[in-house]
């Protein structure tokens, strides 16, 4: 898996529609990563009253656009360094350095807080298959297989590391061998693999309801779509976008988004195309913010705020749960007040999301990030730092 750079075969054509993106931090896509990891957070808190009621239940599909986030970063990452010496050692090790160490300490602490908590827990967590499944990062294929979540739902996040790890095994070896040209022709197909492979388990496989939702191969579109937006910045073709597209894009991703819905309800099949149409409004929302950097709507992302919940995204998608859990004990401590599904857990869970991923940014992530330095062939690396 670690080795030296081999050549990639690129025709002249391909290689001629290629330019690099200028070198400097995307803070838009911070923002955006803002916007993936607060309705998840809100998924897992809302009243079943109120306006939250209604947004609420469509928190899953931040994970969607952390998937098409990561596909256009990741596939930007890999296409800048692929000539460059230790491809493949760099990427694996920067990858290693960014998700092992916080995943495996989230784990650990969720794996002795089971212990603690009784043996009923832990026998409950055995029994649907065991810890091991989690970590060596193939807890998703767990929970497709017997079609049933883990009984701790601290470790519930943790599926949608588990996708993008597995798709990033191959993913390297495939954009070094493949042309730009070649690569996007993958890609589409891809992403046309996976809506169809979603289909057949909704239409013919009996209780695969969770395989088509956290399995790689019916999640990999996302991160094709991704991909495909990275093909699109680097092309030199010189596409713009004016900052009315931007709108246009919002506007009709609420529109596709909220027509869906009695689409979706009518079948199975319905809603795995509803799944794609959802994949696709947020591609197509990336790509408009990139092609139009000038636009107010990506001024906004760009506020501090916005900003700084991106960055520290990876520690509020981990430590949400778990902090939520602890400061509504602590309330019910105080006040023998169960908040739970109370309009007033929504600000206590983001809250405690907050200080949790803060204090993970700055004592833990930040320093073991750091050395990610030594595994760079180019020391101005934007893309990759909000990777």
């Amino acid at each position: 898996m670690l080795g030296s750079q081999r050549e990639r075969p690129n025709p002249p054509q391909a290689e001629s529609e290629e330019r690099p993106p200028k070198a400097h931090r995307l803070l838009e896509l911070d923002g955006l990563r803002a916007f993936a990891i607060f309705p998840v957070i809100l998924y897992h808190c809302y009243p079943d009253h109120g306006l939250l009621r209604m947004i609420g239940p469509w928190g899953w599909a931040g994970v969607d656009l952390f998937f098409v986030l990561s596909g256009y970063l990741i596939t930007g990452i890999l296409l800048k360094t692929v000539h460059k010496p230790n491809y493949y050692k760099n990427f694996f090790a920067r990858r290693t350095i960014r998700i092992f160490p916080l995943y495996y300490l989230c784990l650990a602490v969720f794996m002795i807080a089971t212990k603690l908590t009784g043996p009923a827990a832990w026998k409950s967590m055995q029994e649907w298959g065991g810890w091991p499944w989690f970590v060596f990062f193939v807890g998703n294929v767990r929970i497709g297989w017997v079609n049933m979540w883990p009984p701790i739902f601290s470790v519930l996040p943790l599926w949608s590391l588990q996708v993008e790890e597995q798709f990033y095994i191959l993913y390297p070896l495939i954009v070094s061998k493949l042309s730009t040209r070649s690569l996007r022709r993958l890609l589409i197909g891809v992403v046309f693999a996976a809506t169809l492979l979603r289909m057949y388990l909704a239409a013919f496989v009996p209780g695969s309801t969770l395989a088509s939702y956290v399995l790689m191969p019916c999640r990999m579109d996302a991160l094709a779509l991704g991909g495909l937006v990275a093909l699109l910045h680097r092309s030199k073709s010189k596409i713009s976008a004016s900052p009315f597209v931007v709108s246009f894009a919002v506007a009709l991703g609420v529109v596709i988004l909220l027509g869906s819905v009695p689409f979706a309800a009518s079948s199975a099949i319905a809603g795995t195309i509803q799944h794609s149409l959802i994949e696709v409004t947020f591609a197509a929302l990336l790509a408009a913010i990139i092609l139009a950097p000038n636009a107010k709507l990506v001024a906004l992302l760009r506020l501090q705020p916005l900003v700084y919940s991106g960055r520290i995204a990876y520690g509020l998608y981990l430590l949400h749960v778990p902090a939520a859990w602890i400061a509504r004990k602590l309330v019910f401590r105080f006040t023998s007040v169960d908040v739970h599904g109370l309009f007033v857990d929504v600000p206590i869970t983001f809250g405690a999301a907050f200080i949790a991923a803060s204090l993970s940014w700055h004592f833990l992530e930040l320093p073991i990030l750091a050395l990610k330095a030594r595994f760079s062939s180019d020391q101005s690396e934007p893309i990759a730092r909000t990777a």
